[in-house]
């Protein structure tokens, strides 16, 4: 049985991550294209023209927390106990999956910025090219933000990589030093008061100051206790329904009831983001109990967005050159603002198979020949 579904992708993860980067993608087409442009757009209620234009950087939020789950479900399935992680197993999978990609794009980004094609220069007045590849290869092109302002686009997005990763650097260490599962949670409950914090009091005179480390931690870390609820503790199926119902009822509150969510000073205290963790981890454990049960069905009505979410880290590295692309295409075209429709469609069909080719083609089988190469005990993984 668990040899079984270490081999199988659990499909609900793929909707959640489908659900976030298409968040991140209409995000930014909205920033240079804005939907009002089109007649729908214009009418349309601003909640909810809010819940599918502006929602990326609640998209992230929900990245974090399923990060935090699969990189904590992963190492309970490889190694049956956080004390028991091998540190450098953890980091030669880690290395494995992110590397070689980022390694890809950091070299054809500086290609493109030396070549002084618009929208991947970096402003010489901010910082330079070995500045921003020494920050983005050491994981804290966040703070470089902090302290100069935003990059371009295709290097802006790496400050959520930045955050990822040294929580991967900590993660196998903090469970060595936590020789019990339960000091690992009460250690990361912490986060549940420090990060809303640390978004809102962070003072930085550009206002990036919210995306400093320990601002997502709470998300990061609620993914981990997620992930060992769904492991450890047995939940009746009356229960895990209730968890996947409160969870969807806190996501949709957060993303669609922001006026409320402001009235309550959810955001004015941070406490907004942990609200939409909190959901999104729920859900992650309804959906891994139905997952591990058999009891998951995956449903057609879904197939575009767990396409999305199979390759999501392809999918958030590689979007913004089809954005800039086909924005860069749609202004000289002079179309009118009906036309945003087919820019936006175009937009999403196309970072969806450009990220299918890169994963197909590059990061799938250079991660598979680095894991086996170097692979650390004859156990296969959980797909992540």
């Amino acid at each position: 049985m668990q040899e079984n579904l270490i081999n199988k992708r659990n499909s609900g993860i793929d909707v959640l991550r489908g659900i976030a980067v298409i968040s991140v993608i209409f995000l930014h087409l909205n920033i240079q294209v804005p939907f009002s442009d089109t007649y729908i757009g214009s009418v349309m209620p601003q909640m909810l023209y809010k819940l599918f234009f502006w929602s990326g950087y609640y998209g992230i939020c929900m990245f974090f927390v399923v990060s935090g789950f699969l990189i904590t479900t992963t190492s309970l399935t490889r190694w049956t106990a956080l004390p028991k992680v091998s540190l450098s197993g953890f980091y030669t999978m880690r290395f494995a999956r992110i590397m070689p990609l980022l390694a890809g794009l950091l070299l054809i980004l500086s290609i493109l910025h030396l070549t002084g094609i618009t929208g991947f220069v970096i402003n010489p007045e901010r910082t330079t090219l070995g500045r921003a590849l020494f920050a983005a290869t050491t994981f804290h092109i966040n703070w470089l933000e902090m302290k100069v302002g935003f990059l371009p686009g295709p290097w802006d997005i790496l400050w959520t990589l930045s955050i990822e990763e040294v929580f991967y650097l900590f993660f196998p260490v903090v469970c060595f030093l936590c020789r019990k599962e339960w000091h690992f949670v009460a250690l990361v409950s912490a986060f549940l008061v420090i990060s809303p914090i640390a978004r809102t009091l962070w003072y930085q005179g550009n206002g990036l100051g919210d995306k400093n480390n320990f601002a997502y931690l709470d998300a990061i870390s609620l993914g981990c206790m997620a992930a060992l609820v769904a492991k450890r503790i047995d939940v009746r199926k009356w229960a895990l329904n209730a968890f996947y119902i409160a969870g969807w009822g806190l996501i949709v509150f957060i993303l669609l009831f922001r006026r409320t969510a402001n009235q309550w000073h959810l955001i004015a205290t941070g406490l907004n983001v942990t609200v939409l963790a909190i959901g999104t981890a729920l859900v992650l454990v309804s959906m891994q109990k139905h997952f591990v049960s058999g009891r998951q069905k995956p449903s057609l009505l879904t197939a575009g967005l767990r396409f999305f979410g199979r390759n999501s880290y392809e999918v958030y590295l590689t979007h913004m050159f089809v954005v800039i692309l086909l924005v860069n295409a749609f202004r000289l075209s002079e179309l009118s603002g009906e036309w945003t429709w087919a820019l936006y469609i175009s937009a999403l069909t196309t970072s969806a198979l450009l990220g299918d080719i890169v994963a197909r083609y590059f990061s799938n089988p250079i991660n598979n020949f680095i894991r086996q190469r170097y692979k650390p005990q004859p156990v296969k993984i959980l797909k992540e």
